[in-house]
């Protein structure tokens, strides 16, 4: 039997809520997974992108990386990866430089097929880094079809696909409709980029997502989890396992989120009573804690839980203040009262010489249904697209 660990979305280098900790958790999440990997004795480790968080990772996130794959190296495993949405830069990748690594290669339209310690089971893998929206309708997937048609045949790919994946989840594109547009229909579609683990089949295809390693927002509440794919007699099956499960310690980090709907007359001591109820008596010093203000605004300070939690000794604190401001403000309209406020700031903002992105950041920064950390996320997105539009490969002296 073959063996093949699925991690996807180790997002190295990411420090949510600006905490050096949290820069460490995502680094001892990847090294959990290397941890996992020995323990299996599998035969290939694939990486379906996103593996730094940011295009230009800083040294200690690099070096970081480097002893988790030389682990692998130093085991005899292969370490096959795809560039994500995040990573992805217009040169050369972090994946060519990384697989300067005897054991590391990027996956291609071309075959890399691996097998298990007896040559048997044999594997052929593929990948397409991720693609942009705008070269997507007009991309190339054609692969080229193996030597020997006696195996398995994977594609990595990072791009989010219904029926996976909600439709309201970054506009997913329809997985039936790209399996049409393949040369040749593989066995599975080993994906990333969503950070749920789940999995489908469709057309006689199994697609499936492992998830992140670490929980990047608070909406993830799922376990952090990846795939060990087996491989046997033509045909290959999945099985989870929690990262958890490499038994180290605060690998993952738990998140201790605590929602306050202030009211008239509460102060300090209501937030340190509702986060004695969410803990429900556990320790949180070494938790995650995200604490979200709501309601009226009353005299409690953003800094004054802040200073809550420091005397706690929480080691990742965060605190999110979203109250309503009971302010009166008497504007003297020239046309007499506007009721909505949206379109008065609309009315107001079409008479500004904005840029699309500009008018995006502002759509996204009002849209109370986005999370605070996910506006930077998809801004970097979508500002790196209308870079490519305008630019195309050009280098930055180029332009």
């Amino acid at each position: 039997m073959t063996k093949i660990l699925h991690v996807s979305d180790t997002h190295l280098g990411n420090r949510q809520y600006r905490s050096n900790t949290r820069r460490s958790d995502f680094a001892d999440a990847f090294d959990a997974t290397v941890d996992i990997a020995i323990d299996e004795r599998v035969d290939a480790v694939i990486h379906t992108g996103d593996l730094f968080d940011d295009p230009s990772p800083d040294v200690p996130t690099v070096n970081r990386c480097l002893d988790s794959v030389s682990r692998l190296n130093e085991e005899e495993i292969p370490f096959l990866a795809i560039v994500g949405n995040h990573e992805r830069k217009r040169d050369e990748q972090w994946m060519d430089i990384i697989k300067r690594f005897g054991n590391t290669t990027r996956l291609s339209s071309s075959p890399t097929r691996i097998s298990d310690k007896n040559g048997s089971n044999p594997v052929d893998l593929y990948g397409f880094d991720a693609v942009r929206s705008p070269a997507w309708d007009n991309y190339d997937f054609t692969m080229e079809k193996p030597e020997d048609d006696d195996g398995v045949s994977l594609l990595c790919m990072h791009e989010l696909f219904e029926p996976l994946v909600p439709p309201h989840r970054g506009e997913p594109y329809h997985l039936e409709e790209f399996l049409d547009r393949l040369n040749f229909l593989p066995d599975g579609l080993a994906l990333g980029d969503y950070h749920s683990t789940c999995n489908t089949e469709v057309n006689g295809v199994k697609a499936f997502y492992p998830g992140a390693t670490e929980r990047t927002k608070v909406s993830e509440s799922r376990a952090p989890c990846i795939y060990v794919i087996e491989v046997a007699d033509g045909d290959f099956s999945l099985r989870t396992r929690t990262i958890e499960s490499a038994g180290r310690e605060n690998v993952p980090r738990d998140f201790l989120v605590v929602n306050i709907e202030f009211e008239d007359g509460h102060g300090i001591d209501h937030v340190e009573q509702r986060i004695e109820e969410e803990a429900r008596g556990e320790p949180i010093g070494e938790k995650v804690v995200v604490v979200r203000l709501r309601g009226v605004d009353v005299p409690v300070t953003v800094n004054d839980v802040y200073e809550l939690l420091a005397q706690k000794d929480v080691a990742v604190p965060q605190v999110d203040d979203k109250r309503q401001v009971n302010v009166e403000f008497d504007f003297d309209w020239e046309n007499g009262e506007i009721d909505d406020i949206d379109q008065m700031l609309d009315d107001e903002l079409a008479e500004l010489s904005l840029s699309n992105l500009t008018a995006e950041a502002e759509d996204l920064v009002r849209d109370e249904s986005v999370e605070d950390d996910d506006i930077r996320v998809e801004m970097n997105h979508r500002i790196r697209t209308a870079q490519e539009e305008r630019w195309g490969e050009a280098t930055l002296e180029e332009r």
